[in-house]
């Protein structure tokens, strides 16, 4: 008899236990006081890597460099225009402050007078803290207050309107390769720059107005529910052969993510009740619903023909007031298995959706995860996903970084904070045991650009 088998029933518990949890144990603790030096060494050596690193931003909402110098918002509330905006109204701004700001030509003290109450409500959230770390590594202001507002607005106006500061912020300071805007054409031929495109009005339709213009616009009649697939599929083509990277889906700013089976002579009639009515026919979401489910299967099956990824937003709605339950990405599920041969990347890290974003992604080979603007969201949710991300799907489907900004300012912010993030995530996953060195380099270059480089066709 072998000699473990000999020994009492208790003591051979104890041993069992103490093979199975201590390792385990060992495995996962995190970095212990004695260690603290070697944690700084290895993060050193994983943020230095990164900074060297050419990098692909997944998604941006830009604005056009000649025509943000003709706006009022150059002054220090560009920094704030964009999602901090949105915690300003959400900490008691009244909405009517809109047109002072955006369009007012008041000075920038005035400015700050008008935002302050606010500001001094919300100063702790990510987005302020994103304004900050721009403010102060681009322009020198330590802090955003009543004594720098006017400086500050000096230093961006005189940046702006340097030719080549756009280009300076994404090409040299933040080493992108490539950057995939959804939105405005910016009006200049940067070959870096990608485009995705939208097909809301089709997957959004409740109006007759809406069916009419997109006959005006393609100058082709649409008669029948078989036209205006026509006429989708028509501008697919024009924008894959203008270099689409990707179609987006932003459908949960209006509705559920749930799409329902296609049902044609449902969506037949709902189409002919739109058309034989009255121009200002404007009909219910629920009325609506099955043209736009069915017109949500013809997109993805245009997706699958001709090879093109499917991005969808998913988790925090922008903005204010929106409902987050209609963006969870669990309702999709029936989606990624339908059109298994569409490869989707599911947008914001699914903000607050991280644990159904695990499963889900664990267990469709065709969707991957996009951390695009999570960790100006949240970059305690950032770490916390990334870490358990990186613990439960193939790496090869997670991209980490894309600023969701319409300002290089905050594109650079975010895209220190990411920096930040992700070198502790993998600093601490290598002096917990879970990844060599070598390991973690290799994890950062493939979800700062190979990943990406991948699933956008982009050399």
């Amino acid at each position: 008899m072998p000699a473990f088998l000999k020994f009492p029933p208790a003591f051979k518990r104890i041993i069992f236990f103490s093979c199975l949890y201590f390792p385990v144990s060992c495995q996962v603790a995190y970095p212990q006081s004695s260690d603290l030096s070697g944690y700084s060494d290895v993060y050193g050596k994983i943020r230095g890597y990164i900074d060297t690193l050419e990098i692909i931003d997944t998604h941006e909402h830009l604005l056009n460099p000649a025509l943000l110098r003709r706006t009022h918002i150059l002054d220090f509330f560009l920094l704030l225009n964009h999602h901090y905006y949105n915690d300003l109204i959400s900490a008691g701004m009244p909405a009517s402050y809109f047109d002072t700001l955006f369009n007012g030509n008041i000075s920038p003290l005035q400015k700050w007078k008008r935002i302050e109450p606010f500001w001094d409500n919300s100063f702790n959230t990510s987005f302020n803290r994103i304004a900050g770390i721009a403010a102060r590594r681009l322009y020198g202001i330590r802090q955003i207050n009543e004594t720098t507002v006017e400086r500050l607005s000096e230093k961006i106006r005189e940046a702006n309107f340097r030719n080549n500061w756009f280009d300076i912020i994404l090409r040299d300071s933040c080493r992108i390769r490539y950057l995939i805007q959804d939105g405005e054409n910016l009006g200049e031929n940067r070959d870096y720059i990608k485009y995705v495109r939208r097909f809301t009005p089709w997957l959004n339709v409740r109006a007759k107005f809406t069916i009419d213009s997109l006959a005006m616009n393609q100058v082709e009649p649409i008669f029948t529910l078989e036209d205006f697939v026509k006429s989708m599929e028509r501008e697919f083509v024009t924008g894959t052969e203008k270099g689409m990277a990707a179609v987006k889906i932003i459908v949960a700013y209006n509705r559920p993510l749930s799409i329902d089976e296609p049902d044609i002579n449902s969506a037949r009639r709902v189409f002919r009740r739109l058309t034989a009515g009255d121009e200002g026919l404007v009909i219910t979401l629920n009325e609506a619903k099955p043209l736009q489910d069915y017109m949500f299967h013809k997109l993805m099956e245009l997706a699958g023909k001709y090879h093109k990824p499917v991005a969808i937003h998913t988790g925090l709605l922008s903005g204010n007031g929106n409902n987050i339950r209609n963006s969870d990405p669990a309702l999709l599920s029936n989606i990624f298995l339908k059109y298994n041969r569409v490869n989707f990347v599911l947008f914001h890290g699914s903000y607050p959706f991280g644990g159904e974003l695990s499963a889900i992604v664990k267990n469709f080979p065709n969707v991957y995860i996009d951390m695009n603007w999570v960790y100006a969201i949240s970059p305690s949710y950032s770490k916390r996903y990334l870490s358990e991300w990186l613990e439960t799907v193939p790496v090869s489907k997670i991209m980490a970084f894309g600023g969701d900004y319409n300002i290089v300012e905050n594109i650079y912010a975010e895209y220190f904070l990411a920096k930040q993030v992700i070198s502790e995530v993998l600093a601490e996953k290598v002096m917990n045991g879970y990844f060599t060195s070598g390991e973690a380099l290799k994890v950062a270059r493939m979800i700062l650009h190979d990943n990406a480089a991948g699933f956008y066709g982009l050399p």
